[in-house]
């Protein structure tokens, strides 16, 4: 259950990069305030993107414990490509920052993508696991960097971490094989 558990809140850092089965990818950064919070769409610069998505900390309660005081020990930083098609940028989806792609599932509050800014809550539930996470951070058209503080919990365990995840435009998308 702690593997599982570190693996959700990996992916829910790592959401600003990757790529969901759909193609949704987190490239869709640039989601703008039209899906998120009802205002014009702001868009990053379509092509190829590489996330670093970094846990600077972790706490686990409720589970097994380590010895003698120790700490879990933080996982490598991890870093992801994904291509942001054109159609993606022209039409992007709020639900990037969790990495749910057209499956959506979940709820935000006080979200905001404005004035190179990007902040708010995002609540996921699902299969007995809820994620509360919160996200400042800024963005531009070919980068974008982000702060994450989560709490997962799932039975009697909970999780809480915060993370750092920095993205940018390496260039165009590969030619398809």
């Amino acid at each position: 259950m702690k593997h599982k558990l570190f693996a959700i809140a990996t992916l829910l850092v790592a959401a600003c990069g990757s790529q969901d089965k759909a193609g949704n990818g987190a490239a869709n950064a640039g989601a703008g305030e039209s899906s998120a919070a009802g205002g014009a769409a702001i868009a990053l610069t379509p092509g190829e993107w590489e996330t670093i998505v970094e846990v600077t900390s972790l706490n686990i309660t409720g589970g097994p414990q380590l010895p003698g005081g120790m700490t879990p020990p933080l996982p490598p930083p991890t870093t992801v490509r994904s291509c942001l098609t054109p159609e993606q940028a022209a039409r992007p989806n709020a639900n990037f920052l969790t990495g749910s792609g057209e499956r959506g599932g979940c709820n935000y509050e006080n979200f905001s993508m404005a004035g190179g800014r990007i902040q708010g809550t995002v609540t996921c539930a699902s299969e007995g696991t809820t994620m509360r996470t919160t996200v400042n951070g800024q963005f531009g058209p070919d980068s974008y960097e982000t702060e994450s503080q989560s709490r997962i919990t799932s039975n009697r365990m909970t999780m809480e971490t915060a993370g750092r995840t920095r993205s940018r435009r390496v260039g165009d998308c590969p030619a398809p094989r």
